[in-house]
């Protein structure tokens, strides 16, 4: 692990550190060129290709008729799984359905004047895939973060993609617990290709979502012009507000917890006193089995400016550790999810407390949210005139339509105005 420090005094210290935080962080401008093949290989070898890929590329060789994970395995590693991790899973599961029913769409209707109702309905997407990260560790709970909003969102079909080898047990687990749904041992690029163009036995699904590494995310870039993707969830990322308020060693774990994700986490904290961040990094430097990464620790003229610094960077998790957090709030306006006060640690948001841990990462929080419900439906505006609200609304709509030279849709509105007869005239 190595611990970089910077200072900034002013504005226009803010921007060359975020480009600084971020350029650590670009992949290779090769990786887009390489997913894009595999993508091809998919889309025309089908299984075949997934098989050669998942050798070539995980390692691991998978008959094209063992590519799907049977129901029988899943419900037995369900009830094989340990007391204590069931009875966790199951905590974090409720926590997950109650946050996501909460946060359904209400349809509504409207009457903005006599003889004119508008609304709106929500209908849920009916094939997802879901991403299940593999890597160095398992990711059961990630499953649950996405796929218990998915059937919230009433999805009759989800389709999930697990990587190659031995999958993990709790992670089988997690998915019998979504019900039925269909799981498939295929990762990386490759697995992102199935699940947008279909296999013979992968089905193509009409939405994506789901952390991954770069290759993943990359991927799902490559064809969203195909299939709705979610977002930019790529390697982990904390940033911390921290003041003399915050116990050194919260600070510090929740730092190392990031990286244990991946090498490119983005781990910063950001604090006003020099005192804290040397408390910091004490406790970092007495770690002996840190794991690989880089630590940022930032030092700021003052809090206005470290506001403005977070908002720039747009993290993925944001935890303001400092006294009264709630009232820093208001001024945050980009990040992807914001944990308040020093109790709140990111592994809590991670694995129990409701919210989906599937996050914008990169700096695309200042344009994404994390996942939802909400994502996972389609919304459809609705529509009706009655022949009253029409002739209240006509001449409005006509002469728009006139303004803008577009003869039919004036005439579409006034021959049901002044009736079929007028449809006769020139």
């Amino acid at each position: 692990m190595m611990i970089t420090t910077h200072e900034i005094s002013s504005k226009e210290d803010v921007e060359p550190l975020r480009a600084a935080l971020r350029a650590a962080r670009v992949p290779a401008a090769d990786v887009a060129e390489a997913v894009l093949e595999i993508i091809g290989q998919v889309e025309s070898g089908g299984d075949g290709a997934l098989v050669e890929l998942t050798e070539r590329l995980d390692g691991a060789r998978v008959a094209p008729g063992s590519l799907e994970v049977g129901p029988q395995a899943r419900e037995e590693a369900l009830r094989l799984l340990d007391a204590p991790v069931r009875e966790a899973l199951e905590k974090a599961a409720a926590r997950i359905k109650a946050f996501a029913e909460r946060g359904l769409p209400a349809d509504f209707q409207t009457s903005p004047a006599p003889g004119i109702t508008t609304g709106t309905v929500s209908r849920p997407m009916d094939t997802v895939g879901i991403y299940v990260p593999g890597g160095r560790y398992p990711y059961p709970s990630t499953v649950l973060m996405t796929g218990i909003p998915a059937r919230a969102a009433g999805v009759s079909e989800l389709v999930l993609c697990v990587p190659p080898g031995k999958v993990n047990p709790a992670t089988l687990a997690a998915t019998a617990m979504l019900g039925d749904c269909r799981v498939f041992t295929a990762g990386g690029a490759q697995a992102i290709a199935a699940m947008a163009f279909g296999t013979e036995t992968v089905p193509a699904c009409e939405m994506i979502a789901g952390p991954g590494n770069i290759y993943v995310s990359t991927a799902k870039r490559l064809v969203s012009d195909r299939v709705r993707v979610d977002l930019d969830a790529g390697p982990s990322e904390v940033v911390i507000y921290a003041d003399a308020s915050t116990p050194p060693a919260f600070a510090a774990m929740d730092l190392l917890a990031q990286l244990e994700h991946d090498p490119l986490a983005l781990a910063v904290l950001v604090s006003e006193q020099a005192e804290t961040l040397e408390a910091v990094r004490l406790v970092l430097g007495g770690e002996p089995l840190a794991p690989e990464g880089t630590v940022d620790l930032v030092l700021s003229e003052d809090r206005a400016l470290s506001l403005e610094l977070i908002n720039a960077v747009a993290p993925e998790h944001l935890e303001l550790a400092v006294d009264e957090a709630a009232s820093l709030l208001p001024s945050i306006k980009k990040a992807g999810c914001v944990f308040l006060g020093q109790w709140s640690a990111v592994a809590l948001g991670d694995y129990v407390a409701g919210p989906s841990h599937v996050l914008p990462t990169g700096g695309s929080a200042a344009r994404l949210s994390g996942l939802s419900v909400r994502d996972f439906m389609r919304t459809m505006n609705v529509i009706s005139y009655t022949k009253e609200g029409l002739a209240a609304d006509a001449r409005y709509a006509s002469g728009l339509a006139a303004l803008e030279g577009l003869t039919y849709h004036a005439r579409s509105v006034e021959t049901r105005d002044k009736g079929p007869a007028a449809d006769l005239e020139v």
